[in-house]
């Protein structure tokens, strides 16, 4: 799997961000989470927005990898910028889905093999989330695992929470355990 970050805005973590800019935590969040699921995982850095460095280092990144996930340029006019430099290497959908936060995303089939690519959003928790429901289960059946998610728990929620109808909303919490009963109690974050 090949993960790469896409934005002219983004600048490595051994540099200090200047005015506009900002250091790309995507890759290396994406790639951690890549080899969490088992994946072989190369993390390609970050690529510039502009039609041909964006088309070179997709095609690089398909023409090495069996899976390629990009975070970042799938919004806006920037992810119709992105979507059609991609469509020169394959059929690319960026739709918004019944999910927050990840509602905006991609997917494309890319290159002669047809290489899964995900787009994924540019801010890293909505990245992350996209990740975990979609690409980690794709990442696990691939190679053969018979748990394609990751375990799960009944907890009882601390306090309430509510989610826009048709909308599955993802929030962070913290996972808690009666000592006294044992039951997981789950407390909403943020």
């Amino acid at each position: 799997m090949s993960v790469l970050a896409v934005g002219d805005e983004l600048v490595d973590l051994d540099r200090t961000p200047g005015t506009g800019q900002v250091v790309d935590v995507n890759s290396y969040a994406l790639a951690a989470a890549a080899a969490d699921a088992g994946a072989e995982v190369t993390r390609l850095g970050i690529t510039a927005t502009g039609p041909t460095a964006l088309r070179e280092a997709v095609a690089s990144a398909v023409a090495r990898s069996e899976i390629v996930v990009l975070a970042g340029g799938v919004g806006g006019r920037l992810g119709e910028d992105v979507q059609d430099v991609l469509a020169e290497l394959g059929p690319v959908d960026i739709s918004r889905v019944a999910m927050h936060p990840g509602s905006v995303q991609g997917f494309g089939l890319l290159g002669p093999d047809e290489v899964p690519t995900f787009l994924l959003p540019a801010n890293p928790v909505s990245a992350l989330v996209v990740f975990e429901v979609l690409v980690r289960p794709l990442v696990r059946l691939t190679l053969g695992k018979q748990e394609l998610h990751r375990r799960e728990v009944t907890a009882a929620l601390l306090s309430p929470v509510t989610s826009p109808h048709g909308r599955r909303t993802y929030l962070r919490g913290r996972l808690l355990r009666d000592r006294r009963t044992g039951e997981y109690l789950a407390q909403p974050l943020g």
